[in-house]
């Protein structure tokens, strides 16, 4: 029988799985990785521990499926967009991987939109500018560390890096390439003109010349590989797609009426289009794996990180109990629907506001940890609403969301987002949707399955369903005017919080 493979560096953990050809999920093994955050804003990882929870993971999946590495037809690859991981041809590292949430770049967003560079690279790019960007990235290097710059002679992100674990082979891929602010959507190439406009053109040769398609086979599994994780050499590893396109086709989005969203380290809200669309108002337009579609995404570093940094400041620091997450949801389960409390998701910034911090508003003295925690999770939930917000500037209101990432597990975060969207919610049956969509388009590469559409057919499955509550969404209704309002009017505030620890 054959299987495919799905291979994803994420926020935390890398990841491998194992599917049948109908999409049902054999094992998935995971190894955790490390973050470092050397200086404040700075957010990066150690690649040879990368490398070797890759291929731990990779091992542990086979072992635990019981299978020979020569079952598996094709291995797909993905893992957390942009960021910048800079190596030797040979692939040793010449710095620590700089993840997406790292925010040292700040500084060159707000110039490049205050100077006219955004309004001059938008009809290419159709993305507005972060400092997590790999465009952003390689800019702060150029400025501040040059020297690491021209050490370095390969600049790739997470995914190709899995990529070139498993191949010894370094290549970009169009999903990803199409996030970085440096090509152009139009003509499908990586652009030199935006490079200048950006004043990163000199290191565009460290880019790989090699650009994949997502289903394209970007070469095969080395003996060194083979050796370390019990994969046959030989077998053949597809382009892959960057991690948002591979959450969202696994969970079916392949109608321009669906609305797609993941509640991870992300929180992401998706459509998909034929249509070139572009405007400061929608945070990115990149490459979707079907012909002729582009994925819309608003979101920011705005979900559930900020629940797991309650958890670890309030509760396992403190030296209090943490029960696991089934305790929390009973926690909020059983906390008063009408507190008071608002909650801002903005611990790790947001897109709309670069300057924004967290804030828990409207605390009294009778309220507790489970108060807190039902804050966070609706606080969480009326960000994601202001994103579709400004989606919905470009489309009809959906009557059903889908939903994937690691809060989509709790039955109890679902449900307030059905309740506060007024919409039904649909969650898969899967839970590493990452790993799944990157076994999907490694099945079409090696002709497994004929297309993308026939791979969704296969793959996805909706395992739960949640209905909205009416008297609790016209709450929700009015709790979210007044977080609009608790944003709007503190948002001239925010940069005189960071300049009170100058």
């Amino acid at each position: 029988m054959q299987y495919l493979m799905g291979v994803d560096i994420g926020g935390s953990v890398a990841k491998a799985a194992i599917y049948d050809t109908d999409g049902h999920e054999l094992y998935a093994c995971g190894r955790k990785m490390d973050t470092l955050t050397p200086q404040p804003e700075f957010c990066q990882r150690d690649p040879e521990q990368i490398r070797d929870c890759v291929y731990g993971a990779v091992s542990d999946v086979i072992k635990k499926a019981a299978i020979s590495g020569s079952d598996i037809a094709a291995i797909g690859v993905t893992g957390q967009a942009n960021g910048l991981y800079m190596f030797k041809r040979d692939g040793t590292p010449v710095y620590p991987s700089i993840l997406s949430s790292d925010l040292r770049a700040k500084e060159f967003i707000k110039r490049w939109n205050e100077d006219g560079t955004l309004d001059a690279i938008l009809p290419k790019t159709r993305q507005i500018l972060w400092a997590g960007q790999t465009s952003a990235l390689v800019a702060w290097f150029a400025k501040y560390e040059p020297q690491i710059l021209k050490q370095a002679e390969v600049f790739v992100t997470a995914k190709d890096y899995a990529r070139f674990l498993l191949t010894g082979v370094f290549a970009l891929e169009t999903t990803e390439a199409s996030s970085t602010s440096m090509m152009d959507l139009g003509t499908r190439s990586l652009s030199r003109e935006i490079a200048e406009r950006l004043g990163i053109a000199a290191y565009m040769n460290k880019f790989p010349e090699k650009l994949l398609e997502s289903t394209e086979i970007g070469g095969y599994v080395t003996a060194q590989c083979a050796a370390l994780t019990g994969l046959a050499e030989g077998t053949p590893v597809v382009g892959g797609l960057i991690d948002t396109v591979a959450s969202i086709i696994s969970q079916g989005i392949v109608q321009e009426d669906q609305l797609g969203m993941i509640i991870g380290t992300w929180g992401v809200n998706t459509f998909i289009t034929k249509r070139p669309l572009y405007s400061k108002d929608i945070f990115s337009a990149f490459y979707y794996c079907l012909p002729d579609y582009q994925l819309i995404l608003e979101g920011s570093p705005t979900s559930a990180t900020n629940l797991e940094w309650f958890i670890q400041t309030f509760l396992r620091q403190q030296g209090m109990t943490f029960c696991g997450y089934d305790a929390i949801n009973q926690m909020v389960a059983e906390s008063d629907l009408h507190s008071s409390i608002l909650f801002l998701p903005f611990l790790y910034g947001t897109n709309v506001n670069i300057d924004a911090k967290g804030a828990f508003v409207g605390l009294k003295g009778g309220h507790g940890i489970a108060d807190m925690l039902r804050a966070i999770y609706e606080g969480v939930v009326f960000c994601h609403m202001y994103h579709i917000d400004r989606l919905l500037k470009f489309r009809e209101r959906p009557e059903t969301v889908r939903i994937a990432g690691g809060g989509a597990r709790s039955a109890v975060w679902m449900q307030i987002f059905a309740d506060a969207l007024g919409a039904q919610v649909e969650v898969s049956e899967a839970e590493e949707l990452g790993a799944m969509g990157v076994a999907m388009v490694a099945g079409v590469g090696v002709g497994v399955f004929q297309d993308m559409y026939r791979a969704v057919e296969r793959f996805t499955h909706i395992s739960r369903v949640y209905q909205p509550d009416p008297e609790k969404h016209a709450y929700y209704q009015k709790k979210y005017a007044l977080y609009r309002r608790l944003i709007d009017a503190l948002d001239p505030l925010w940069m005189e919080f960071d300049q009170l620890g100058e």
